[in-house]
């Protein structure tokens, strides 16, 4: 996989090689021979879309991955690692906020996101804050997948979030826990978490 990473857009950290890890994980062992439709929310430079991609076609699955970004910047990258790598024809690229012109009702698999999950005021980097309780973002998608948007959902946070409030809402809408995986880097601990709809 070749990344480039344009100004302003969130480099691929340990944080998204987690979240790769879990989404490759989930792909091998949930997904069978089936046709595949993801949703990457906050795609950034596009590395959960290009380990989507890699790990359903090296399984000979069918798939198509919808990358969604609030910022223009974070597009184009990710739409230049999918011409890098041969990817671009498996994949549409929107700039839109969060899931918000994602119609009612679509359907998919997986929905996959590494959002920003630090507590702090969005406007100042909103690559890295998620809003005052670090899991605003986070709701937003949760919101969206209680619609009925998804089977699947791999979400990251940060022990600074309010993450199991995160896990309070996913539960209320029908989802399960089935994996965590966490990690400590500095200051933190980071929680990449799988839930399963089983309502």
């Amino acid at each position: 996989m070749r990344i480039k990473v344009l100004n302003n857009v969130y480099p691929p950290a340990e944080d998204s090689w987690q979240t790769a890890e879990l989404l490759r994980w989930v792909i091998s062992n949930y997904t069978g021979n089936t046709a595949l439709r993801i949703i990457d929310v906050g795609s950034g430079t596009g590395v959960l879309t290009l380990t989507a991609l890699e790990e359903a076609i090296n399984m000979g699955n069918a798939i198509w991955v919808l990358s969604v970004d609030h910022d223009i910047n974070a597009s184009v990258n990710t739409r230049i690692n999918l011409v890098d790598n041969g990817l671009y024809q498996y994949a549409d690229v929107v700039t839109m906020n969060i899931l918000d012109a994602v119609k009612d009702g679509f359907h998919v698999d997986i929905v996959v996101s590494n959002p920003p999950y630090l507590p702090g005021n969005w406007h100042d980097d909103w690559r890295i804050f998620g809003g005052p309780h670090g899991n605003e973002i986070a709701k937003q998608i949760i919101r969206w997948v209680c619609q009925g948007g998804a089977s699947i959902i791999i979400l990251t946070q940060s022990s600074l979030s309010n993450w199991d409030e995160v896990v309070h809402y996913m539960r209320l809408c029908g989802f399960k826990l089935t994996m965590i995986k966490t990690a400590h880097y500095f200051f933190e601990d980071i929680i990449t978490m799988v839930f399963e709809r089983v309502a």
